[in-house]
């Protein structure tokens, strides 16, 4: 069938998209990382700007700090309060999240919403992933299949 994925899978094959929701599968972490790629990194900022418990928050940003998603640094020496950065690894979940809006953006039935959209700072116009190969020539859809 076209655009589905083919592949001939054994029961006992590790599968990669299991393995990324035990790290970002939970309720509110991809929200969480959303909001420290846009800079708000403050755990009071994190907690307003998400409407999330205290303890909700603490935790996941406990379990990103753990995958090394995030590190946490004092806001000064000595300081008790913490700037949650983000690392090579979250830097690279930017390709999913642009995926993720694109896809609610395209395909959910609240078309009147307003959605977030990614773009390019100079340009102004919006971002969007592509599938290439390892040379970046584009890849059809129905061209995929998943190798174990």
């Amino acid at each position: 069938m076209t655009g589905q994925l083919t592949s001939s899978t054994p029961k006992t094959t590790h599968c990669a998209i299991e393995e990324a929701l035990t790290v970002l599968g939970d309720r509110w972490t991809l929200l969480v990382v959303r909001d420290i790629l846009r800079g708000v990194n403050r755990f009071d900022l994190l907690q307003e700007s998400l409407g999330i418990s205290r303890n909700i928050l603490t935790q996941r940003l406990s379990n990103l700090e753990e995958t090394g998603i995030l590190t946490k640094s004092p806001v000064k020496p000595n300081a008790k309060r913490m700037l949650y950065n983000p690392t090579p690894k979250c830097m690279a979940l930017i390709p999913v999240l642009i995926t993720l809006i694109d896809w609610s953006s395209n395909w959910s039935n609240a078309k009147e919403t307003q959605w977030s959209r990614v773009v390019d700072s100079k340009t102004k116009k919006p971002v969007t992933v592509a599938i290439v190969n390892q040379d970046q020539d584009p890849i059809p859809l129905g061209q995929l299949s998943i190798e174990f």
